[in-house]
């Protein structure tokens, strides 16, 4: 049995349809061979003979020889279902009213002071030259936010310069490593000293309402070994960052403005540790360990952390997935060396190929549905959940990581 198709849902229905075909050949061939047999020639009464027959004729020995197989398609007729109820559950499963007796959506709008001046802000914590992280700092500028942008290091520091987004936006300087303390104090003191918006208008403080945490999106892929050390040096620079923000008191100021944290993070790659992605996984799979216990540290002084777990999400409008992971794979291999090229070309073109419907962001679930979400956690109608999911995929390959096989995962990808 071969199993094309990278998506677990067509995986499943693969192997469903592999072992209904083998199911079908079996009991065919059973069915021929009970016609054949002259029962005159037997002795019912015989137990050897009464024994030989139910021992080959049994279905609890069918299913006693095949426990492994039926075992598999229980597990993949569980994940098909899981997915058609997560995708085509009706509206009133969901609480829902039918859509001829449901309200005008609501506009999600920050809600302005009397006098029309904004008051909440939110702290953006990631690179300036990720595209998802400009694209959701406009996003919470153009719906009231005061938006504070950091700048990580001279890279992001000289792009802002030479590429400012928006005029609107404020920026939180962090390019000196010892200066993480220091901002934090300038940026506490800003949100204590009363702001006058214009001349005549009533003095008011200024509120922190979210602190969210951007991902990146790029990372170096390949064999661990062929990992350079300044690649693997720079993801371990990123989570320093969280690190250190988080004991130079951030974490202080998100209590004394019982501030949301939030933490975006791309969940496909690590839940399922694809491989030639090591870097990404080691990553994620660290911010997710690292807010998990936050979240649980801090929960009893009534801070809510929540991780937004993304699947496939269309941030770029380039569809033609194929052609560009012919071309990354292409120049990927090019840089090798005729060792590693030797022992891992191969494996890691199939593998690139059979990933590549998994990790495309050429496809996926429109980026206004991932503002709605952090909209919605920013101003809760309940307490937060500590993960919310979002985008296609998300959840599924969460439970595919969780509930299946390490081995069968492997089959899959592999």
């Amino acid at each position: 049995m071969q199993v094309v198709h990278s998506e677990p849902v067509q995986a499943t229905l693969d192997t469903l349809g592999y072992f209904y075909g083998r199911a079908s050949d079996f009991l065919s061939s059973q069915a021929e061979a009970l016609q054949q047999i002259d029962f005159k020639q037997y002795d019912l009464r015989s137990d050897s003979t009464r024994n030989q027959f139910t021992r080959k004729s049994s279905l609890l020995d069918v299913i006693y020889k095949h426990k492994g197989k039926i075992g598999l398609l229980t597990v993949g007729i569980g994940i098909g279902a899981f997915y058609y109820y997560n995708q085509f559950q009706p509206a009133h499963k969901l609480g829902l009213k039918p859509a001829y007796n449901m309200p005008p959506k609501p506009k999600r709008r920050v809600p302005k002071l009397a006098n029309g001046a904004r008051q909440d802000v939110v702290l953006v914590v990631g690179s300036p030259t990720e595209p998802l992280t400009r694209l959701i700092a406009l996003d919470f500028e153009r719906r009231g936010f005061i938006v504070y942008l950091t700048i990580l290091d001279e890279k992001d520091l000289k792009y802002i310069e030479s590429n400012p987004i928006t005029n609107d936006i404020n920026y939180l300087n962090l390019t000196n490593s010892y200066s993480f303390e220091s901002q934090l104090n300038k940026f506490n003191h800003l949100l204590q000293v009363p702001v006058v918006p214009f001349a005549g208008a009533e003095a008011h403080n200024l509120k922190l309402r979210a602190v969210v945490f951007t991902p990146n999106l790029y990372y170096p892929i390949g064999p661990i070994e062929n990992i350079t050390v300044a690649s693997w040096t720079k993801i371990t620079d990123r989570l320093s960052v969280y690190l250190k923000l988080f004991s130079s008191g951030l974490i202080q100021l998100i209590r004394l403005q019982e501030s949301k944290t939030i933490l975006i993070t791309p969940s496909i790659t690590s839940a399922l540790n694809l491989p030639y992605h090591s870097p990404e996984s080691l990553l994620q799979n660290a911010l997710q360990g690292l807010f998990t216990t936050l979240s649980r540290e801090i929960r009893q002084h009534n801070l809510q952390v929540t991780q937004v777990r993304l699947g496939n999400i269309s941030v770029s409008s380039n569809s033609n997935t194929s052609l560009k992971t012919s071309s990354i794979i292409n120049a990927e291999i090019k840089s090798w060396n005729e060792d590693i090229k030797l022992l891992y070309s191969r494996s890691f073109t199939k593998s690139q190929f059979r990933s590549s419907p998994i990790k495309s962001s050429g496809k996926g679930t429109n980026l206004r549905d991932l503002y709605h979400v952090l909209f919605d956690l920013i101003y809760p109608k309940k307490t937060n959940p500590q993960v919310v999911y979002c985008g296609t995929g998300s959840q599924i390959y969460d439970w595919i990581s969780s509930l299946l096989p390490v081995s069968f995962v492997s089959w899959i990808l592999t």
